[in-house]
């Protein structure tokens, strides 16, 4: 124990926590103006009517279309206080909130990556990621300091090493492994790709593709462990990010990922880097000052049981393959395995008159939440219950029984029925536990 103290408390250049905190803070500036330039805030957030929510944040209500417009506004100044090191808590701290809330509003528009950032986000908030290099140090000198512990640097290593490893355990299946599925028909539409697209065509080339991708999500972390593979294993980590970024549309997660394993090099040499740039952080004058955030080191531990506990609850809670019930798959690092196509055909039934309603899902959903909710049983079952309440004030029905006809196709299969179409979905709770109106995945 007296050794793995020694090993996490170790004094280290601050180095890799400023750079980090320069290049998180350029890469979410980028992405919230990115985000403007791709009309999210109107596609997104003020178009929809109604928002599919997160179990257990039913009660996040919208802002308002003036508060969307608030939010992003300060979330591109954070960004900038984030970058500058200016008034460092408030910035990373209104980033997070204002950008967690962004992704909570509606459940429809989760993405693995996005889900990462408020994770790092959250790191950084903790940590003394202005110490060096920033407005604040300048302004008050007293919270410069040039080391930390070394488990600041190790939160974020581990993170990612939970990312890769159980995105690589969730690629050894047969779709993956044997078929190339759902690589295979993202690959086929980059056919047109200079160079190298028309390799894509064939499945050898696919299905490389699928175990070169297992084989790095599986082994990157040890490589770059090791200081004599290290910068090899940056080179690949680089190649791989900006081929997959380039062919697929992956959003910020290229940039995410490189920028963060780039805080497995030794603190030396991102001292290094920085004092090309006229950063001196050798000053030994500065005394080494008590580690603040000791106390912490449990929230983190919690955290981490939460990373490891999440991604297995499959196991635990649910039967079933998981790509098609979607059941313990989100928050659980299962990246780009899925390639769904569906049609739901909802009917609202009266029993006291039986007269019945074929639902216009375009006249409550925009087109992109449609597409996500006939695919995802458990946004099925919560446009059920609004329909529910929907007719029942608008027609002043009593008790309407709503039932959904829905068809999937799972990477490239023929479509097959997921939901029971003989159940009331109004009457079927939204819950954390199995579902039993989800009807079995046939091979």
């Amino acid at each position: 124990m007296n050794r793995i103290h020694a090993i996490l408390n170790k004094k280290v250049s601050v180095a890799p926590l400023i750079v980090y905190r320069v290049l998180f803070g350029i890469m979410v500036l980028f992405g919230c103006l990115w985000s403007i330039s791709k009309e999210d805030i109107f596609n997104r957030y003020l178009q929809p009517d109604f928002y599919f929510k997160y179990y257990g944040f039913e009660w996040l209500g919208f802002i308002g279309d003036n508060g969307i417009y608030v939010l992003y506004l300060i979330w591109f100044i954070s960004s900038l206080g984030i970058v500058f090191g200016a008034l460092y808590r408030i910035s990373i701290l209104s980033f997070f909130l204002c950008f967690s809330y962004l992704q909570l509003l509606d459940a429809s528009n989760f993405i693995n990556h996005y889900y990462a950032i408020s994770i790092f986000a959250l790191f950084l908030a903790f940590l003394p990621a202005n110490a060096a290099f920033s407005l604040d140090a300048k302004r008050n000198p007293y919270i410069f300091k040039n080391q930390i512990p070394a488990w600041y640097i190790y939160l974020f290593q581990l993170q990612v090493a939970l990312i890769y490893s159980f995105a690589a355990f969730a690629k050894m299946n047969s779709d993956w492994m044997f078929s190339a599925m759902p690589l295979k028909i993202w690959l086929m539409q980059s056919i047109d790709f200079p160079l190298i697209g028309g390799l894509f065509k064939y499945h050898s080339v696919h299905l490389l593709f699928s175990w070169i991708a297992l084989i790095f999500d599986l082994t990157i972390v040890w490589w770059l462990l090791i200081r004599k593979t290290r910068k090899f294993a940056y080179a690949v980590v680089l190649v791989f990010h900006i081929v997959t970024g380039l062919l697929l549309n992956i959003g910020l997660f290229p940039v995410l990922m490189i920028f963060t394993t780039a805080l497995f090099f030794e603190p030396q040499q991102h001292a290094f880097l920085l004092s090309k740039i006229g950063i001196d952080l050798n000053d030994e004058r500065i005394p080494d000052k008590k580690d603040e955030n000791g106390k912490m080191k449990y929230i983190f531990l919690f955290h981490f049981a939460i990373q490891i506990i999440l991604p297995l609850r499959h196991h635990f809670l649910y039967s079933g393959n998981p790509l098609w019930t979607e059941e313990g798959y989100r928050f659980s690092w299962r990246v780009m395995l899925l390639e769904k196509e569906g049609v739901a055909t909802f009917y609202v039934k009266d029993p006291d008159s039986e007269l019945q309603w074929e639902v216009t899902n375009s006249e409550f959903l925009t087109g992109f939440q449609e597409k996500r909710m006939s695919v995802r049983p458990d946004h099925i079952i919560q446009y059920a219950h609004f329909l529910d309440d929907w007719y029942s004030k608008k027609f002043n029905l009593q008790n309407p029984e709503i039932y959904a006809d829905v068809f999937v196709s799972l990477n490239g299969r023929v479509s097959q029925r997921l939901i029971d179409n003989s159940r009331d979905l109004s009457k079927v709770k939204v819950s954390l536990w199995q579902n039993d109106c989800i009807l079995p995945f046939s091979e």
